[in-house]
């Protein structure tokens, strides 16, 4: 008499396929969902982050960061400073931040590009001007000194100037000014020591464009 062997207890995946085909779809989807939200919970939902507002601020404001107290007090459009040497490109006029800057660290701050206060304002929304477009120079109103050192704690008028196309703005129109601030790198390069780097943005100055033609008193 021939004996049939017993069959092999099913496997792990037969016997989930069985039990699946037993639960209904809805279920299935349901038991899924739940997963998932119970997965994102603890990153926040499925719901978007709210994107934060940058703060605010009007003309002659101060914006305090780890390194500089900057206060934008008005946008200028002016053809140039030629008794300065500073003049525009042929279909050009220039944009000018005047600014009040105090260093607040403990050593002088260059008002140089890269690494100096230049980096720390940038014109928003303006034609032919990104967050990428350094200033063309940055000057002292006192003496029209290019690449000033800022002493600590000594408040100074800077002119933040940008070459602008002639019909990029006019008189009275609003204009947006992106505040930077800094972090602070305690291991620099022996070149620089310790160091402000990786500007980003802080707050947004929002003032009108006052243009003063070939300017003398204006």
């Amino acid at each position: 008499m021939t004996t049939t062997p017993p069959a092999p207890p099913p496997t792990v995946r037969a016997r989930a396929k069985a039990l699946g085909e037993k639960v209904p779809t809805k279920y299935v989807v349901t038991g899924l969902t739940g997963v998932v939200l119970l997965a994102t919970a603890g990153f926040g939902g499925l719901a978007d982050a709210p994107a934060t507002a940058l703060p605010a601020v009007g003309a002659g404001e101060s914006v305090t960061g780890a390194q500089l107290r900057i206060a934008v007090e008005r946008a200028v459009l002016i053809d140039g400073f030629p008794e300065q040497h500073i003049v525009p490109d042929p279909g050009n006029r220039l944009l000018v931040l005047v600014t009040e800057v105090e260093n607040l660290t403990d050593v002088p701050v260059s008002t140089s590009n890269e690494l100096g206060a230049a980096d720390n304002l940038r014109p928003v929304g303006v034609p032919g001007l990104d967050a990428a477009s350094e200033p063309f120079t940055v000057v002292v109103l006192d003496d029209a000194a290019a690449l000033a050192e800022l002493q600590p704690r000594v408040p100074v008028e800077l002119a933040y100037i940008w070459q602008v196309a002639d019909d990029a703005l006019a008189a009275d129109d609003p204009i947006e000014v992106d505040v930077y601030d800094k972090t602070y790198r305690a291991e620099g390069f022996v070149t620089y020591g310790a160091r402000y780097e990786n500007p980003f943005v802080t707050a947004r100055a929002e003032l009108e464009v006052d243009d003063v033609g070939a300017g003398g008193d204006g």
